[in-house]
């Protein structure tokens, strides 16, 4: 495994990248990081193009062609979090050996890490020695929705390996829970506060709803569990309902968070059961399920990627030549990931980072975790390209 010629140019890429703003508060959204990285891929003689997705906004697509045997993705989302209370969130700072700046973290570090580790394989191997291609997949929304990952597949971009580059503290991530955002609407009869008899109180009876959900529901799913990764979830988010005190609620509605795992099914007919169940012999009332489109648009199912998968071997055998952790891990947030295995592509996350420092104040990478990114990710695009 060769080294990049010099450990500041990764660390100068994740500056310019955490440097231009790639959220939902500016023009574009991601669109100048993306034109950003098709310039940069190129003068490193890396084939690189946009895939349009929504606008101005495309994801990146960065290829070095191999035959026809195995392939390998690289993927990572352009797009981060505003910057809320970090000061001169775009402005990089180097403090005590950390990169600091929205999106060092969560996941410009790691876009700068697999860009750097492309370069370098290419500057030392054929391209007619890989046995497939290796590619690089920056997605745009992935905080808000993943627009990006969909839109991906859908214009037919795929491998049979992929890498998602969400921070693990260089933890090889196999599993993490599936989200389903629900709203239950219910509707009751609105009446006079001094003769609520008169009525159906929806905000009453959500309440009940609540409390099943709270109670029955949530010590069935305790019961439920899978490796690396715990008990299935729910939580209730938000609920609103009613006009004012003296008027019988007509109307209200629950947001609620289910976490599900691989091997659970989807999580709406189980949470409509319930709704039904208390909801149906109540004449006036009645009550709905669906899921919110921050969930549904692209559907976020769970990661769980085998352990005696061949990308997992093969990434452990590299951490092994580096002296890092091969024991796999889950992750509790969702990634592009899921989607990613959902569409057949054998998928796992790994990259730089703590998760406990993105989306806040404290959003930094160590830069010898960047420094090991490159040397991390060219060794599984060695194992996986060039095995035979």
């Amino acid at each position: 495994m060769s080294a990049i010629r010099n450990q500041s140019e990764v660390l100068q890429l994740l500056q310019d990248l955490v440097s231009i703003e790639s959220h939902c508060d500016v023009p574009g959204q991601e669109a100048a990081l993306g034109k950003f990285l098709i310039g940069w891929f190129r003068d490193h003689g890396i084939d690189a193009s946009l895939q349009p997705v929504d606008g101005e906004r495309a994801n990146v697509v960065a290829r070095i062609p191999g035959g026809e045997g195995p392939s390998l993705m690289f993927n990572g989302h352009m797009d981060t979090v505003p910057g809320g209370e970090m000061e001169r969130a775009f402005t990089p700072a180097l403090r005590s050996g950390e990169l600091w700046g929205r999106g060092a973290c969560d996941m410009k570090g790691a876009i700068a890490a697999m860009a750097w580790a492309m370069v370098t394989l290419v500057n030392d191997v054929r391209a007619a020695d890989l046995s497939g291609d290796l590619l690089f997949t920056g997605t745009v929304g992935e905080e808000t929705g993943s627009i990006g990952v969909k839109s991906l597949i859908e214009a037919g971009v795929r491998s049979d390996y992929a890498i998602v580059g969400e921070p693990t503290s260089l933890r090889v991530g196999i599993a993490h829970k599936g989200a389903c955002f629900l709203r239950i609407r219910l509707t009751g009869r609105g009446a006079h506060g001094s003769r609520p008899e008169d009525g159906v109180n929806a905000v009453s009876y959500a309440a009940r709803i609540i409390c099943e959900l709270e109670t029955s529901l949530r010590q069935r799913l305790a019961l439920r569990t899978y490796p690396l990764l715990g008990a299935s979830t729910v939580s209730v988010g938000r609920i609103e309902g009613g006009t004012q005190p003296n008027i019988v609620a007509e109307r209200c509605f629950i947001d609620i968070d289910r976490r599900t795992l691989p091997s659970e099914p989807h999580a709406l007919d189980e949470i409509q059961g319930l709704v039904a169940s208390i909801c149906e012999g109540v004449p006036g009332l009645s009550g709905s399920v669906e899921e919110m489109p921050a969930t549904s648009i692209v559907p976020h199912g769970a990661l769980g990627t085998p352990e005696d998968a061949a990308l997992v071997q093969m990434t452990g055998d590299v951490c092994d030549q580096l002296g890092l952790p091969r024991d796999p891990v889950g992750v509790t947030y969702w990634t592009d990931g899921g989607h990613l295995s959902a569409c057949g592509i054998e998928t796992l996350i790994l990259g730089p980072g703590n998760i406990a420092n993105a989306h806040g104040p404290n959003d930094r990478v160590a830069v010898t975790e960047i420094e090991t990114s490159v040397a991390l990710y060219r060794g599984i695009a060695e194992r996986v390209l060039l095995s035979g």
